[in-house]
């Protein structure tokens, strides 16, 4: 197979455009992103300032003077901090309104979301401030790009092929968002509806004082003062102590707890459950569609590349100069126009289970549109027969991350050993001898899902203690004597550290540091997330690390497998080994004991509070 990059057929793209050279390729892409605003921080930050407000929520009791009821404005201020954290990663645009909005919502309320103290509501806020902070820095790099996307283009814009078909882009989400909107819309009316009839019943009944007298999963059995028994819906039946004074509304038949108005909650959880994902599904199709018809409606700049599909169907680009496609600037999906008769379908819709061949050489390519992070382009390039083919994108563009680039190679298996010559050769070539220690540890992806693990078992601990306290601690709690083995699954996750230096490997896990000399290094794999270390005495460290199915969704490479494919070719190669000796406190820090302390302190706290 040649080197060269297949060319464009003559006559395919305007002779006038000019070439995306590496200099203002390399100019476009450089500075990234900022570290501190990539959307998974503000996430995080707003995520658990919520979960922290709602685990610090005091009891409200529901009385006559306070009854309980359908909180409309509750429900909208949870809506939109749950919706912020997908709009982090997709939407920025939409968080510069939604955020302060929220922001505003939490200030003016006593208690804007459930429970929040003062010092729950500057925190909200605060993640809130950070998060439009980072989204305006994203949407400012946006702004950066297309400019300097236009200036390498050099003023030479040109209209879109005349063959590029109809507008389809945004149809499905923004028909998907209109149906799921109708159906909250519908849920808030029904909502509505019967908080209506249950003031207007209300109203007309007259009050009556009962003594409570028992207690039902759902229900209060309670003695109305005339003697009668009657038996009414209480959504909190362990508020009420037996024999204590209650009063009732009673109209005929009807009768219902003064403290405890019609409940709409079912029909708000419907609305957000459709709301929420519905105005993102249309926002999505909306801004895709706006953006796609822009490069319609008036000529658009113009630049010559290269291209190349993957074996994930992912179209990457390079400069038109990168012939050795070191370097990929963007990535996207595209497929080819086709007219309609044939459909929509994208090649990933067709792919072969057994993986078809597919043709990763570089190919000359014409971009029309400034390409930068979330764009939509159109590409002139050469089909795999070397025919003019058009591509429209089905998604956003993208910007690699990190080393992240084409999957060149049919994937492999989730079982990597260290006698494999494949993996051991190609590490080695790409590695070069080192004198400092080498270390490997989890990724972001994995240290946020312990996080949020270590804030669930918090909730848990919670509700273990709170049954304790009420005196209802059943049988059902036995699964909870499962959290004693919780610190250390997530010390694993959130620390774990595997170093090489000149001496061997240092294997940092939840609870102490190992050593291991190269000598007693018989292989390193990974299987199903689980890292394997193996010792030629036949013994094995071997800590849960992640969840391979949605790191390879997610198109993160695990730092494990890099650790695997590293550690392989050192203990194969020796001269690859690091020459200098590590420090204690780079071999890592087991935080099992760590998170066992702060467990019992918690609960300890929650016991005495």
């Amino acid at each position: 197979m040649s080197d060269l990059p297949v060319p464009l057929p003559p006559g395919a793209a305007p002779a006038s455009a000019p070439a995306w050279l590496s200099h203002d390729a390399l100019r476009w892409a450089d500075p990234r992103l900022p570290r501190w605003a990539e959307p998974r921080w503000p996430a995080l930050a707003l995520l658990l300032t919520v979960i922290a407000a709602i685990l610090l929520e005091p009891e409200q009791p529901c009385t006559v003077a306070a009854p309980c009821g359908p909180d409309w404005l509750g429900m909208i201020q949870m809506g939109l901090a749950v919706v912020q954290l997908p709009w982090y990663f997709r939407l920025p645009e939409l968080t510069l309104v939604s955020g302060p909005v929220l922001a505003v919502l939490v200030a003016v309320e006593e208690f804007p979301l459930p429970g929040t103290a003062e010092a729950a509501n500057a925190a909200v806020i605060a993640a809130l401030a950070f998060g439009w902070a980072a989204s305006w820095q994203r949407l400012a790099l946006r702004r950066r790009q297309r400019h300097l996307a236009e200036q390498a283009a050099a003023g030479v814009r040109h209209p879109l092929p005349e063959d590029i078909g109809p507008l389809r882009r945004g149809l499905v989400p923004v028909a998907a968002g209109f149906v799921l909107c109708a159906v909250a819309g519908v849920a808030v009316g029904l909502g509505l509806r019967g908080v209506h009839e249950d003031e207007q019943r209300a109203a007309k009944a007259e009050s009556v004082s009962a003594v409570v007298i028992g207690h039902g999963e759902d229900t209060l059995r309670v003695r109305a003062s005339d003697g009668s028994k009657r038996t009414v819906d209480a959504a909190y039946p362990d508020d009420y102590d037996t024999d204590s004074a209650v009063i009732l509304l009673s109209d005929g038949d009807w009768s219902r707890l003064a403290a405890e108005p019609y409940d709409a909650f079912g029909w708000q959880l419907l609305t957000l459950a459709a709301g929420l994902p519905g105005l993102t599904l249309l926002a999505v199709g909306v801004l895709a569609r706006r953006r796609a018809a822009a490069l319609r409606r008036a000529p658009v700049p113009v630049l010559r590349v290269l291209q190349r599909v993957d074996h994930n169907v992912d179209t990457w680009i390079y400069a038109a100069d990168d012939t050795a496609g070191r370097t990929p600037l963007l990535r996207c999906l595209a497929y080819p126009v086709i007219d309609d008769e044939a459909g929509e379908d994208s090649p990933a819709d067709d792919e072969d289970e057994d993986w078809p061949d597919v043709d990763t050489r570089l190919r000359e390519a014409v971009l029309y549109g400034p390409p930068y992070d979330v764009g939509e382009l159109v590409i002139v390039t050469a089909d795999w027969d070397g025919n003019r083919a058009v591509l429209l994108t089905s998604g956003p563009v993208r910007l690699p991350k990190g080393d992240q680039g084409p999957e060149l190679e049919r994937p492999v298996e989730d079982v990597v050993e260290q006698r494999d010559p494949k993996l051991v050769e190609r590490a080695a070539v790409s590695m070069r001898p080192v004198a400092r220690p080498v270390r490997w540890g989890p990724g972001v992806f994995t240290r946020c899902s312990a996080v949020l693990g270590a804030v669930f078992v918090a909730a848990v601990i919670k509700f273990a203690l709170d049954e304790v306290r009420a005196g209802t601690l059943g049988w059902h709690v036995l699964p909870l004597l499962g959290l004693a083995f919780a610190p250390g699954g997530l010390a694993d996750f959130l620390n774990w550290r595997v170093t090489a230096d000149r001496s061997g490997l240092w294997l940092a896990g939840a609870y102490k540091v190992r050593h291991l000399t190269w000598e007693e290094l018989r292989a390193v794999a990974y299987t199903g997330g689980v890292l394997e270390i193996r010792r030629v005495d036949g013994k094995t460290w071997a800590p849960s690390l992640g969840w391979p199915w949605m790191e390879r969704r997610l198109r993160v490479r695990p730092s494990y497998v890099r650790a695997v494919e590293e550690i392989s070719a050192m203990h194969a190669h020796p001269e690859l080994r690091p020459t200098e000796e590590s420090q204690p406190r780079d071999r890592g820090l087991p935080l099992g004991p760590v998170l066992a302390v702060l467990y019992v302190l918690w609960a300890v706290a929650l016991l005495i509070l």
